[in-house]
């Protein structure tokens, strides 16, 4: 094994490969398709006079699954009828979620846009004047030219929302501009970010719970095993459903005889019927998870095996958590030390085990050492790539995961620019298997004037991501041009953009859904509303100025044979460019239906972890590196450390005593996905208000009941939502929506569809960890009263 690859290295020199940031591993490689499943229906077929396509939903408005669908469409005008689940796809088996089944309120939404507009007053004012395609694209162009040229590539930003199948597309829309700097407004990109990164830089790829969803055999594959124990540790799984994973395979688990540990603030569905729920104080998971370390360690508990033969740093990871009683840790984490032992012990007995972890992990500002001992806890267990524990995620038959954002960076884009992205130097994690630009620093820049110009594809980022809202609303005033792309007016289009391009839903357009484990294609056959076109025609057309313009391709440097950014002639020949590593072409794919490969389990003693083809990691030590040698080397602890919240009981007393609420962010439900869906009639009646969730005795002692309208405030600022009453939460703790804003409501200034009124976000903090990477969302502090009559 290669020992310590990274200490001779200068800290600027590392993560500046494309090999270095290949974070999808295996990408480009053809896997062999497992030739067990195949889909037994064609992909469009005719059924009582109605045409049938077998697609996927994995693309705005969607969620991150990629469930498999069944359109049914008019014969005779392509128009959308309805849609079901598709029984005979492995992965969701024909369960649809409520956001599928209303889909038809979105393809025939009065409020869609249907039309490329151009402002007819000032932002903010919602006047728009109706124009043709050609002017809107050329008009893109021509501003992002003059842009690029006068003031640098690297002036120009593209913001897109969470990971679906246009994300590849934004990365590369804004390297054909010029620029590197491609990221959503979350601060401390604490959505998943910080666990993949660590995963990359100490596992050497993405791990996940194995519930069988490698396999299209699903349950029936000989060569998986049920979990002895699971630990939920985070998220709510059946209403969440968290990427590449249903929340509903835990319960199908359970009935095989899995047993549940519940590491959650609240008492979930999941926690109220796990063996042992461990309800911890918010942003104290480290500690927890330290804790459950020690006790695994101290009682030899350990796959010693596996820990000497795999592994780097045992013996110094062994020692920080020894640091620790478990009399500070129940202290600290609210949780009876006497629970924390039981829960240790049965994790550390089970085999194989495994861990469904969320969104609690990533919003602490601690998130990444966080997600080193949360991992630190199935390695030195021994469950790792075994069936039923934690496995890795592979590139989907060789193709490139899109999600990166990485789709052209290190083609269209020199070195020099490169190092210009936004946090490449002060963040070397944002260089290191990621390519994108650190959002913080970015607002700042924009503050600063130093962005120019925009481009923002499905994304709705001040009524959703952006923390301490109206820094971000402001801020998005200042750029001289921005263009979006969308399915709905947002309150973010309303604004600030200057263009807006309405975009195909997924049962119109063609698409690839190359993300974690299968391979499928969005086959959208249904007639386009309006003008709509796909993302990627879009991107491509406007690609087309750029590539036919030598001028401009040469005054950015664009690297040598590289001048045309998207030499396709049509959106399904960039879908065969993508797909080309897995032996089918798009159209194949469709008619295959989702395409596996054989899951290769203990991948690291086989050699197929690694490059050289040596047995071990993709690591610099070529081990699992519980001390990082490239943490080391980028100036962090190398170690998993605890660190209180920059808000909270411990770090600011004070303030504690004026808002003695704990408040927890982004409770989920099956209404909506993020900011999306708040103007269909059926999902809306579902969740008609936002609403937060308070424990009765605490509601009883502020005078509030049930259904009431309530301000949550802390010293950033406030916002209104209804009270849930519910023994869910802890008497210290309350529970809140994000993502609210009222669509029904006046769009234009100073009111855009009220997007301030129950915007959770007002109250947090643009404020990174010292990684970069997690942000305090989960675990800050607020004071909950009743809202007076005339306030509402």
């Amino acid at each position: 094994m290669v020992e310590n690859a990274v200490a001779e290295k200068d800290r600027d020199e590392i993560g500046t490969s494309k090999e270095e940031n290949q974070f999808n591993f295996g990408a480009g490689k053809k896997q062999e398709v497992d030739p067990r499943w195949k889909h037994p229906k064609p992909w469009q077929y005719e059924e009582d006079g109605m045409i049938v396509t077998r697609t996927s939903v994995w693309s705005a408005p969607g969620c991150h699954e990629g469930c498999g669908v069944l359109v049914y469409s008019d014969k005779e005008t392509g128009k959308f009828i309805k849609c079901e689940g598709d029984p005979d796809d492995p992965y969701n088996r024909g369960a649809l979620c409520p956001r599928c089944l209303a889909f038809k309120q979105v393809e025939f939404h009065p409020d869609r846009i249907l039309y490329p507009m151009k402002r007819a007053g000032e932002r903010g004012e919602g006047k728009w004047e109706r124009i043709t395609w050609d002017e809107a694209l050329e008009t893109c162009y021509k501003e992002f030219r003059r842009i690029s040229m006068t003031y640098g590539g690297d002036s120009i930003h593209a913001l897109r929302g969470t990971a679906r199948d246009n994300q590849w597309q934004v990365g590369r829309m804004v390297n054909t501009f010029g620029s590197p700097n491609e990221y959503g407004f979350l601060s401390g990109t604490a959505c998943y970010l910080p666990r993949l990164s660590l995963m990359i830089m100490t596992y050497g790829g993405m791990l996940i719970a194995d519930f069988s969803q490698f396999s299209a055999l699903r349950y029936d594959d000989p060569e998986w095993v049920c979990p002895e124990c699971t630990i939920v540790w985070g998220c709510n799984p059946t209403i969440s459903n968290p990427d590449f994973f249903m929340g509903h395979w835990v319960t199908d688990a359970m009935k095989l005889g899995c047993k549940l540990i519940s590491v959650e603030p609240r008492v979930t569905w999941l926690a109220a019927h796990a063996d042992i729920h461990l309800q911890l104080r918010p942003g104290t998971d480290t500690g927890l998870a330290l804790g459950m370390i020690k006790v695994i360690i101290d009682e030899d508990l350990y796959d010693h095996d596996f820990v000497d033969r795999w592994t780097y740093g045992f013996d110094q990871l062994a020692e920080r958590a020894r640091e620790l009683s478990l009399d500070q840790v129940e202290e600290m984490t609210w949780v009876p030390k006497e629970k924390i032992v039981a829960a240790a012990r049965l994790f550390a007995n089970s085999h194989p085990a495994n861990v469904v972890w969320g969104l609690a992990v990533d919003m602490q500002s601690q998130g990444t050492p966080c997600a080193a001992a949360i991992a630190a806890l199935w390695t030195i267990t021994g469950n790792l790539d075994v069936p039923g524990g934690m496995c890795y995620t592979a590139s989907p038959m060789g193709v490139d995961q899109p999600s990166a954002g990485a789709w052209g960076i290190y083609d269209l884009i020199d070195e020099e620019m490169q190092k210009k992205r936004v946090g490449w130097k002060e963040f070397p994690m944002y260089r290191y298997g990621l390519t994108q630009a650190m959002p913080d620093m970015c607002l700042e820049y924009m503050e600063a004037g130093k962005v120019k110009g925009v481009w923002i594809q499905t994304s709705n980022g001040i009524a959703c991501m952006s923390c301490e809202v109206d820094r971000w609303y402001k801020a998005m005033k200042k750029p001289e041009f921005i263009a979006a792309v969308d399915i709905f007016m947002t309150p973010t289009i309303q604004s600030c953009a200057d263009i807006v391009m309405p975009v195909q839903t997924w049962a119109e357009k063609h698409s690839v859904r190359a993300h974690y484990y299968f391979l499928s294609a969005i086959s959208g056959a249904c007639a386009a509303e309006g003008e709509a076109k796909s993302d990627c025609e879009i991107n491509r057309e406007l690609a087309q100025y750029f590539d036919n313009d030598d001028e401009f391709n040469r005054a950015i440097n664009r690297p040598e044979g590289k001048q045309h950014t998207w030499p396709w002639a049509t959106e399904d020949e960039v879908y065969d460019e993508i797909v080309k590593p897995s032996g089918f072409t798009f159209h194949e794919l469709m008619e295959h239906g989702p395409v596996y490969q054989k899951y290769v389990y203990k991948k690291y003693e086989k050699g197929l972890m690694r490059p050289d083809g040596q047995p071990g990691f993709n690591t610099p030590t070529g081990r699992i590196e519980f001390y990082s040698t490239l943490f080391e080397k980028f100036g962090y602890d190398p170690l998993p450390y605890i660190e209180e919240p920059g808000i909270g009981p411990v770090t600011t007393p004070d303030l504690y005593e004026e808002y003695p609420l704990i408040m927890i962010t982004g409770a989920r439900t099956t209404s909506f996905f993020h900011s999306e869906h708040r103007q269909i009639p059926y999902l809306r009646q579902l969740t008609p208000d936002p609403w937060v969730q308070i424990h009765p005795r605490t509601a009883a002692a502020l005078n509030i009941s049930e259904g009431d309208w309530v301000w949550i405030e802390n010293h950033r600022g406030r916002c209104r939502q209804r009270a849930r009453l519910t023994f869910e939460v802890h008497e210290k703790e309350i529970a809140a929506q994000h993502g609210w804003w009222f669509p029904e409501q006046d769009g234009a200034e100073p009111n855009l569809y009220g997007f301030r009124q129950s915007n959770i976000n007002q109250l947090l903090a643009n404020k990174p960890g010292t990684t970069g990477f997690g942000a305090d969302l989960k675990c800050t502090l607020c004071k909950v009263y009743r809202c007076k009559e005339e306030e509402l």
